[in-house]
């Protein structure tokens, strides 16, 4: 099933903003971003994208690998 792009950011733009600047755990983007057929083996794909990338990261790029990484494995399994 599709992701509703715009309902997802709205909805990590509020997580974010509820966290009050303190850290937000990758589990709860990914749950945020992704509200359907999130499992440990997505959590862990995002984790281990985040750990390998060297430079800084914004959370556009976050959001952006976090759907492309679901779009890819709904594309493939």
């Amino acid at each position: 099933m599709p992701i509703d792009y715009k309902d997802s950011l709205n909805k990590l733009n509020q997580l974010l903003a509820e966290s009050q600047g303190k850290p937000v755990s990758i589990e709860s983007i990914v749950e945020t971003l992704v509200t359907e057929d999130v499992d440990e083996e997505l959590i862990s794909l995002v984790k281990l994208a985040l750990d390998s990338n060297e430079d800084h990261i914004g959370i556009r790029e976050i959001v952006e690998g976090v759907f492309n990484l679901f779009n890819w494995r709904e594309e493939n399994c």
